[in-house]
């Protein structure tokens, strides 16, 4: 059976290193999906997620607006909607808004 996730709520994120950043949890194990987790982030004009790694595999899809994936050897990658990146478990990266308007991406991690 379906399960539908309607208007899911926004929290801000205030980690270290983070600043302007709200996520929305989609779907993940309470809603029934226990293989993985969706979430919506949205980035606030020059925002950008804290430096940080997951221990499983993720993947970003952009929805709006131009970002750039920092990763730790210092490579960056410029992102725009449509674009998709998928990080390994432990590879760090931030993520930071380049746009002058808000950018949405979606994240996807396995469980």
């Amino acid at each position: 059976m379906a399960v539908v996730t309607r208007n899911p709520r926004e929290t801000r994120i205030s980690e270290k290193g983070s600043r302007g950043v709200k996520e929305a949890l989609l779907a993940g194990p309470a809603s029934g999906s226990n293989r993985f987790t969706v979430r919506r982030i949205s980035l606030d004009p020059d925002g950008c997620t804290a430096r940080t790694s997951f221990d499983r595999a993720t993947v970003y899809y952009v929805l709006q607006g131009r970002i750039t994936l920092s990763h730790q050897d210092g490579e960056l990658d410029l992102l725009s909607p449509g674009d998709t990146a998928v990080l390994h478990s432990e590879e760090v990266h931030h993520l930071h808004n380049i746009d002058k308007l808000e950018a949405v991406i979606l994240k996807v991690a396995s469980q």
